[in-house]
């Protein structure tokens, strides 16, 4: 009888500590950035910045935003990251409800347990801006302007 409660019990802690989203992924997820030319500062919608690229940066996992990679001399390009669920936080989710009911599902989605950022490594290709002007006076100059 003594086993059998210690085998419950065992089982028991095993899927609380593995029913919960939030404990199985975190509220948080690394997103990688990258640029060519390298170099270049990340600036995120919701503050979170790095100075040169290649970066990572540790963002919330419930909430999507927009990041802004910049660097002189060369365009800006701006990179939407969403926040959709997720397979494993579904999981978890499912888990929560079973074992700590809507209130523990509450605390999955609200800390965002499950959630998970997409793209989760965000590359851009950087134009110069120097070619792009000197292509554009080059396509002046090759104009007709006076008819002749």
């Amino acid at each position: 009888m003594l086993i059998k409660i210690r085998i419950i019990v065992c089982l028991l802690s095993f899927f609380l500590f593995q029913g919960c989203a939030t404990s199985q992924q975190g509220t948080q997820q690394t997103v990688s950035f990258s640029s060519f030319p390298a170099g270049a500062n990340v600036k995120t919608s919701h503050g979170f910045s790095c100075a040169l690229t290649p970066c990572k940066i540790k963002l919330p996992r419930n909430r999507s935003f927009e990041v802004v990679v910049s660097k002189p001399g060369f365009t800006t390009e701006r990179v939407s990251v969403d926040s959709v669920p997720s397979g494993l936080g579904a999981v978890g989710a499912v888990g929560s409800a079973l074992i700590g009911g809507v209130i523990a599902t509450g605390y999955d989605v609200y800390k965002g347990g499950v959630f998970e950022l997409t793209p989760s490594t965000v590359e851009v290709k950087m134009q110069s801006t120097s070619a792009m002007v000197l292509e554009e006076v080059r396509g002046i100059s090759n104009m007709n302007l006076f008819g002749e």
